[in-house]
């Protein structure tokens, strides 16, 4: 009899225990007590979060990609700037970046045959002597060069100081923006140096002596065409020349190349001669 009430007391304690525990599991359950629950809560809470996070990282990369395709893009810089003429010195030439003129000998190029034909079209029949030359001034054919305000023409050995009118009226036109450019670009004011002019048969014969590279047949023969130096310019406050100076080098080849795009004249860069070979159109 002790024995069964001592059994029964504790399948009566399992049941009230087990009762307990399913009362207390509702309450919890009915009052969100339930840790499991609040786990749960905690981790979708933070999922919101992070969805919420995520959703305005996106809101904000689609207002900044948004404000990108609405505000105007400064340009890149250029690649190249006029201010700045990068001087190159080669064993072949002197190159330049310029905004008209980037390689000397690249940017006048015309061969010595295209200039004999403007020369021919445009000039005199070549003379034997000098004597020839008076009776085509007489004639109206020829001027002389030898005085003028915009250029120096410098003590000729092999050649005339004589041209055609229409290519005295080119080398005045190029002394006259040479000294414009130079006054425009705060350079001090120079005057180009012509070379070489006008020569006869017997001139070219005497230079044939000491110059292997003189032609027969020369654009000089037909009073069209001019040498002018790059390296010594006349400055207008004295008599010394300028030698060597690349920026008054520089200004004198923008001013034939404008020339020569107008389509007034052909240039030929010569290295060895030290000039502009260049012809009237």
């Amino acid at each position: 009899m002790e024995k069964g009430k001592k059994k029964y007391s504790k399948t009566k304690f399992y049941l009230v225990f087990t009762a307990l525990v399913a009362l207390l599991a509702g309450i919890s359950h009915l009052w969100g007590l339930s840790p499991l629950k609040e786990k749960t809560d905690s981790t979708e809470l933070a999922n919101l979060d992070k969805q919420k996070e995520q959703e305005g990282t996106e809101e904000l990369e689609q207002s900044k990609e948004s404000d990108s395709l609405d505000t105007p893009q400064e340009p890149e810089e250029s690649k190249y700037q006029e201010s700045n003429d990068t001087i190159i010195t080669d064993s072949e030439s002197t190159v330049f970046f310029s905004p008209k003129v980037w390689s000397y000998p690249e940017c006048f190029n015309d061969s010595n045959a295209t200039q004999l034909i403007a020369a021919a079209q445009n000039g005199i029949k070549p003379v034997d002597n000098r004597e020839q030359i008076e009776e085509l001034v007489i004639a109206g054919q020829l001027t002389n060069i030898s005085t003028s305000p915009y250029y120096i023409v410098e003590e000729l050995t092999h050649s005339m100081p004589y041209l055609v009118p229409k290519a005295q009226l080119l080398l005045n036109t190029i002394g006259i923006n040479f000294v414009d450019s130079l006054n425009s670009k705060g350079y001090e004011l120079h005057l180009p140096v012509v070379t070489s002019v006008l020569r006869t048969a017997h001139d070219i014969k005497r230079l044939q002596q000491g110059n292997v590279n003189s032609v027969t047949n020369s654009c000089h023969c037909y009073g069209t065409t001019i040498d002018i130096t790059y390296n010594r310019f006349i400055p207008l406050t004295g008599h010394t020349p300028t030698r060597y100076d690349d920026n008054l080098k520089k200004v004198l080849a923008e001013v034939l190349f404008d020339l020569k795009d107008q389509g007034l004249c052909y240039v030929k860069y010569e290295r060895l001669q030290a000039c502009f070979h260049l012809t009237v159109r």
